[in-house]
């Protein structure tokens, strides 16, 4: 993104305003599946000076995920007249000449990330408190009425037995594509068992597909805003819940890198007022560990093959040790 081009845009997109400009417009690390830039924009209308922080959102030419932007900015929208913690979107583009590649722009929410233990030298009550907002927005998204919202474009699975076949096979076929002719034993035995161990959802909801640490912004009030909704789909609530506590995103007994992980799964049953189906968490926990590795692949593969410069893909092979060891133990290999 170009500031020039950016503010012309804009531009188009806002005739009531004038004087308007765009500041500080920056490339900023994280969303690996997208090109993400933060700016300041500034204008006059009726007589009242007007300034806003936002982010703009732009396919990459390669990196860790191949999904639609419409789906991701149809999807917030959703949430965002949901009531859901999330940034508000306003703009989608999907004509490539405007800025070489489809994007959208959206609110730039405040706060501050964390990426995998929440900060030991946050205060206690607050850690407390961001792991209550975690799981709270986590049962509301769960608690959504997806076909009031328009959310069957993501696909209705056909019945209860769908969704762990369909995210398995997904998984699985991206696996084959992206490996790049490399053997990964555990990989394998991961996808055969996930075939021959399917599980069967108690109801369909929203799926985040990446609810876990580094993907919220938090302040001292707790959790502000959920981020990177490119992998939401239709499913069982329990691939968000297995996917938050996976042993990679807190490491040791930290479930989200927020609380002990028992603790954590009594905290959503008593909110939830759901008994937690350990088998179906355990599934997704596998598929989980399964679906990191194979993200990791895919980043390499197109850093290899020339599609993105990102220098943040070579650094993805040193994850899949962790990944391939947490699946062979999961799977009693070792």
């Amino acid at each position: 993104m170009d500031t020039r081009r950016l503010t012309d845009y804009l531009r188009r997109k806002m005739p009531q305003a004038r004087e308007l400009g765009v500041t500080d417009l920056k490339r900023i690390s994280g969303g690996s599946s997208r090109e993400t830039y933060s700016f300041d924009l500034e204008w006059s209308e009726d007589g009242e000076r007007h300034s806003r922080p936002l982010i703009g959102r732009r396919d990459p030419t390669g990196g860790l995920l191949k999904t639609e932007r419409e789906r991701e900015f149809r999807v917030l929208d959703a949430m965002f007249r949901a009531g859901i913690k999330v940034p508000e979107p306003l703009f989608l583009e999907l004509d490539p000449s405007v800025m070489d590649r489809p994007f959208f722009i959206m609110h730039r929410a405040s706060g501050r990330v964390s990426m995998g233990a929440f900060p030991a030298e946050e205060p206690a009550e607050l850690r407390q408190r961001v792991a209550d907002d975690f799981l709270n927005e986590l049962i509301r998204i769960q608690s959504l009425d997806w076909r009031a919202l328009g959310l069957d474009f993501l696909g209705v699975p056909e019945n209860l037995d769908a969704p762990a076949r369909i995210q398995a096979a997904h998984w699985s076929e991206i696996y084959e594509r992206d490996r790049m002719g490399e053997h990964y034993p555990v990989l394998d035995a991961a996808f055969a068992w996930l075939k021959a161990n399917p599980v069967v959802a108690d109801r369909i909801t929203v799926v985040h597909g990446d609810y876990r640490s580094g993907n919220y912004l938090y302040d001292e009030s707790g959790i502000v805003a959920m981020l990177d909704w490119e992998m939401t789909h239709l499913g069982d609530p329990m691939e968000d819940l297995g996917w938050a506590s996976m042993l990679f995103w807190g490491r040791g007994e930290l479930a989200a890198g927020l609380m002990e992980r028992e603790a954590f799964y009594r905290l959503y049953e008593e909110k939830s007022a759901t008994r937690i189906d350990r088998r179906r968490l355990f599934f997704y926990q596998v598929l989980g560990n399964a679906k990191m590795a194979v993200i990791c692949l895919t980043g390499m593969c197109d850093f290899t093959q020339g599609r993105t410069s990102d220098a943040v893909m070579p650094f993805l092979q040193v994850l899949l040790p962790a990944l391939l060891e947490d699946l062979a133990n999961q799977l009693e290999l070792v």
